[in-house]
């Protein structure tokens, strides 16, 4: 069983390498407003005269009510007319967007997955059908693969025995594509219990395709907790029961990750995005002049800076400003001289649409370019901030915009305060409330007022070796 701070560490990295994925169950879906099986099955339980809260097997209940009705004309219906709804916002999902997550797996009917990944701007390539397996999206962000059908056509939704039973034989490349993926990668199951008649079968299915050659992956859990129970003797056995399940689960390569409450499970995969972006630092700051103190060590400062940066393995992400850009580039391209490859992993360049700027809407293109960043960038180092103007060398307000959009997007933040201009003013307003800052308490005096390079950048270094141990 694995404690929650070492599946978000181990998770973090599984994503930032590219092997992650997500198997994601009925309760990622619920908080948007879409139903569980046993509310779907509710009122057709009851026309066969059975209470699905008695049953243990839904899938079976699904099974007898095509018995009786000589078909699932009405169970189609019942499919498509509850889950066509406006889906609720989900925080859970929309994190999990955010994420450069590729591969996702989904028992749900819903397209509250493939929707909120559009929302967020990705290009998806949807896998419904078997014979779509075959074909591929030029360009897309992510994979849904929708192994049991779409509720847009509810006829091919596996939900009653027959559908499981003939499961191989009628999704036979599904199975294929599912087993290329657990072997290769970590998944995150998330949404299922123990109750959900999905995850019975999808286990033996791992089972069988995987036999002792299994990778390790996730469930998350919500503990038993004897404050739920009036019945001691009760919660006892359940307790001891979840505990037997636990185990079992690691017959198929499943690491529990215990939680005192599924309502955790934002705040998570919160902390999971945050870390996940930390690994690329946005450097930002314009220099049409560096000031009398920095005039003959900025350029060196910013080049042994990034070197820096880059032997610690973190990706630099420019706006290729005046004075600041051509020097990041130039040192990450250096350093990857000799394995062009890594060039793409180490350096994103950002350039800002200039030549835009007489469009009406260019401040909010603007803005919007900017949290495009952030999204990527869980750190902002910021640096002089000066620009020329009519009036002479003034600070520069994007800079300021892009502090203000850091702060949104919860980023930490470094200003190097001795560099002066803006990057003064982001100092001089961080260190009113310091305490909100901590992992820059102890070189505070350094960023304020240092103007040794090398004890600047040892200053950061240290500073970044704090945020990645909070993760």
């Amino acid at each position: 069983m694995a404690t929650v701070s070492d599946f978000k560490r181990q998770y973090t990295k599984a994503i930032q390498e590219g092997y992650a994925a997500i198997f994601a169950g009925a309760g990622l879906s619920r908080p948007s407003g879409f139903v569980n099986w046993k509310d779907l099955l509710r009122e057709l339980a009851e026309e066969i005269r059975l209470d699905v809260d008695k049953e243990s097997d839904l899938v079976e209940v699904a099974q007898y009510y095509c018995n009786e009705k000589r078909g699932r004309s009405d169970l189609n219906d019942k499919i498509l007319n509850r889950f066509i709804i406006e889906s609720q916002e989900n925080s859970s999902v929309n994190l999990l967007a955010e994420m450069p997550i590729q591969t996702y797996w989904t028992t749900n009917y819903d397209h509250l997955l493939e929707d909120t990944l559009k929302k967020h701007g990705k290009r998806i390539d949807v896998k419904i059908a078997p014979q779509t397996l075959s074909t591929t999206l030029a360009e897309s962000d992510a994979i849904v693969y929708k192994m049991h059908g779409d509720c847009l056509d509810p006829s091919t939704c596996v939900i009653t025995k027959d559908d499981y039973e003939l499961y191989n034989e009628t999704r036979q490349l599904f199975t294929t594509a599912l087993q290329g993926d657990l072997v290769s990668k970590t998944f995150l199951f998330i949404g299922f219990s123990f109750e959900d008649p999905n995850l019975k079968y999808i286990l033996s299915r791992i089972r069988n395709l995987l036999d002792t050659n299994r990778r390790r992956h996730y469930c998350l859990l919500e503990k038993i907790k004897k404050a739920d129970y009036d019945n001691l003797d009760q919660f006892y056995y359940d307790s001891n029961k979840q505990e037997l399940r636990i185990h079992d689960l690691m017959r198929y390569g499943i690491e529990a990750v215990l939680i005192d409450d599924y309502n955790q499970i934002p705040d998570i995969l919160a902390d999971i995005q945050r870390a996940t972006k930390c690994n690329s630092i946005f450097i930002s700051g314009a220099a049409h002049e560096y000031g009398s103190a920095w005039e003959k060590t900025a350029p060196q400062f910013i080049r042994n800076l990034v070197r820096e940066l880059y032997r610690e393995h973190y990706k630099i992400i420019t706006g290729h400003a005046r004075g600041i850009g051509s020097y990041i580039i130039s040192s990450v391209v250096e350093e990857c001289q000799n394995n062009v490859s890594k060039l793409e992993k180490h350096l994103m360049i950002k350039a800002f649409p200039y030549e835009d700027k007489g469009r009406n809407d260019y401040q909010k293109l603007v803005t919007t370019y900017r949290e495009g960043i952030f999204k990527n960038a869980g750190i902002a180092i910021f640096m002089f901030g000066n620009k020329i103007s009519d009036e002479g060398v003034i600070l520069t307000d994007g800079v300021y915009q892009e502090f203000e959009i850091a702060k949104k997007f919860n980023a930490y933040i470094i200003p190097i305060g001795s560099t002066g201009y803006m990057a003064k003013k982001i100092w001089d307003e961080i260190s009113l409330n310091i305490d909100s800052y901590p992992y820059l308490k102890a070189e505070e005096s350094v960023l304020r007022e240092s103007i040794e390079p090398e004890k600047v950048i040892h200053s950061i270094l240290q500073i970044l070796a704090r945020i990645q141990k909070d993760f």
